[in-house]
C-alpha cells in the first residue's frame, strides 16, 4: 500500500524499512502502535520522571519527521485558507494563534507518544 500523501500532506517515506512496518501496521489495523512501542518506557514511570521526560528535547526520528512534516502542512494550508477568506481584524489574527497552538499541540503529542501526568 502507498503512503497516503494526499490526506497526511506528509512527504513521502524513504526509508523502506520504516515503510514496510508502516504498512504491516495498517494492514493489522494498528498504524502507530508498534512503531511508537520503540519509544515508550518499558516501566511504569513516576511522575518524577514524567516530568523530566515532557521538559527535555525529543529529537525528531525517522518515525516522527514525517509526522511532524504532516502536521505542519496541514496548518500552514489551514492558515493560508484563513487569510485568503477571512477579513483583516482581531477574529482573523485569533484563527492564526488558535492555528498555530494547535500545530503545537499535535506536535507535542507525536513528540512525546501521548506521555501525560495525569
Amino acid at each position: 500500500m502507498d503512503f497516503d500523501q494526499e490526506k497526511t500532506q506528509g512527504p513521502p517515506i524513504d526509508d523502506w524499512r520504516l515503510k514496510q512496518a508502516i504498512d504491516q501496521e495498517r494492514a493489522a489495523g494498528q498504524f502507530g502502535s508498534a512503531i511508537n512501542e520503540c519509544d515508550a518506557p518499558r516501566y511504569p514511570m513516576s511522575d518524577k520522571e514524567i516530568l523530566a521526560e515532557l521538559f527535555s528535547y525529543h529529537q525528531p526520528t525517522p518515525v516522527t519527521l514525517p509526522k511532524f512534516a504532516a502536521i505542519n502542512q496541514a496548518a500552514k494550508n489551514f492558515a493560508e485558507v484563513v487569510l485568503q477568506n477571512c477579513p483583516r481584524g482581531a477574529d482573523r489574527a485569533e484563527v492564526i494563534r488558535a492555528i498555530q497552538d494547535a500545530r503545537m499541540t499535535a506536535n507535542r503529542s507525536v513528540a512525546l507518544n501521548g506521555l501525560a501526568i495525569t
